[in-house]
């Protein structure tokens, strides 16, 4: 304590004056030796407080920006590799605000996406993840985009879009002897963003290998707690039948909810498209 009070010292010699000392306690630290200094005609005199609480502040502002800056990183990292927005243009303006809920079950999804959305801190660490289920132009695409936008905006957190066959022709061109990923680098793409939104499963073929693809993708996901967003127009007995009934279940573990999209096509009326 004695050193940390001469080097506060030490410092205020060089900006200001010290007026005054006092013996204080500290509810975290104990007991120090808070000072009051002159810093000039400009500023009035100010009490410098617990320099171990100031210390743990500068460590956790620093922490911050550290973790903004990596994010920062692996959503360029990103986009340079896939060569566009981590959102596409398309969805880019989709949000809660312009999603029509008109139906009970519209307005069931919207409030469950949008909570999902606006807790997605405490949803990442969690890893849980959501699955949209039902019929084409019902609206899931639009909600998993605006919780993709609201995560990135909101949060400075990364989102990624992309499909499912997306997915497995990246690996795929894995294989390639030309091809400048390898396998691993194909999963580490998927694997980094906070939030990973996986549209059109079960378009594909639903062969061994695509069900392997699936499995590893959101596994890679799954044991690094990082949520998934899985939309698909099958209903909820066939998902497993594309990505596999492991698969499933670990979107489903940790509280990972299954919305089911079961109104008619709202595509042309604006209504929750």
């Amino acid at each position: 304590m004695a050193r940390i009070a001469s080097n506060i010292v030490s410092v205020i010699g060089v900006f200001g004056q010290i007026l005054e000392s006092q013996k204080r306690q500290c509810p975290a630290h104990g007991e120090f030796t808070d000072f009051l200094t002159g810093l000039g005609k400009a500023r009035s005199a100010a009490w410098s407080g617990c320099q171990l609480c100031a210390d743990e502040k500068r460590v956790e502002a620093d922490r911050v920006e550290q973790e903004a800056l990596t994010r920062e990183n692996a959503r360029r990292a990103i986009e340079s590799r896939i060569g566009r927005s981590c959102i596409p243009p398309r969805f880019a303006e989709r949000s809660f605000t312009n999603f029509r809920a008109g139906n009970h079950g519209q307005k069931s999804a919207l409030a469950i996406c949008a909570e999902y959305a606006e807790s997605f801190p405490a949803h990442a660490q969690r890893g849980r993840s959501l699955m949209l289920l039902g019929n084409v132009g019902t609206g899931k695409t639009h909600l998993a985009a605006a919780i993709g936008n609201h995560v990135m905006r909101e949060f400075g957190m990364t989102a990624l879009y992309v499909t499912a066959g997306a997915v497995i022709r990246h690996v795929k061109a894995s294989f390639d002897r030309d091809t400048a990923h390898n396998e691993v680098q194909a999963y580490q793409l998927f694997a980094a963003p906070d939030l990973l939104i996986l549209d059109e499963v079960g378009v594909q073929n639903a062969t061994e290998f695509e069900r392997t693809v699936m499995f590893e993708l959101v596994n890679s996901r799954y044991e690094a707690m990082k949520p998934t967003i899985v939309i698909s127009n099958r209903g909820r007995d066939e998902l497993p039948t594309y990505m596999g009934d492991r698969v499933v279940d670990r979107l489903r573990e940790n509280g990972g909810k299954l919305i089911l999209f079961s109104w008619e096509s709202q595509r042309g009326n604006g209504e929750g498209a």
